[in-house]
C-alpha cells in the first residue's frame, strides 16, 4: 500500500516523560525511528478499534439459526429464481 504524505499531515503532540521513556524503549527494541514507531502505533490501535466496533456478534440462537438454515435450506421462491436467471444473464455476457 502506498501512503503520500504531505507537508499538512504532520500531526504534532506534546508527550509526558514517561511515555516518552516507554516509547523510546519499546522502539528500541523493534529498531524503528520515532515517526516509524507513532505511525505504526497509530495504526494498530486504529485497526484494533475499528475491528471491535464493526464485528458482527452472533448469539447462540442465530449460530443455530444460520447452520440450520444451511443443513435444511428452504426451497427457493419464485423471486429467487427469477434472481437467479438474471444473475446468470448478467454474469454469462460479462464472461472472459
Amino acid at each position: 500500500m502506498t501512503v503520500n504524505v504531505r507537508k499538512d499531515d504532520t500531526l504534532k503532540f506534546r508527550m509526558d516523560a514517561v511515555t516518552a521513556d516507554l516509547m523510546e524503549r519499546a522502539r528500541s527494541y523493534v529498531k524503528l525511528d520515532k515517526s516509524k514507531f507513532v505511525r505504526h502505533s497509530i495504526r494498530e490501535k486504529a485497526e484494533a478499534i475499528i475491528a471491535e466496533h464493526e464485528k458482527t456478534l452472533f448469539t447462540r440462537e442465530d449460530w443455530y439459526m444460520f447452520f440450520d438454515m444451511i443443513d435444511n435450506s428452504p426451497e427457493p421462491t419464485e423471486r429467487m429464481k427469477k434472481a437467479a436467471e438474471k444473475y446468470k444473464d448478467i454474469t454469462a455476457t460479462h464472461a472472459i
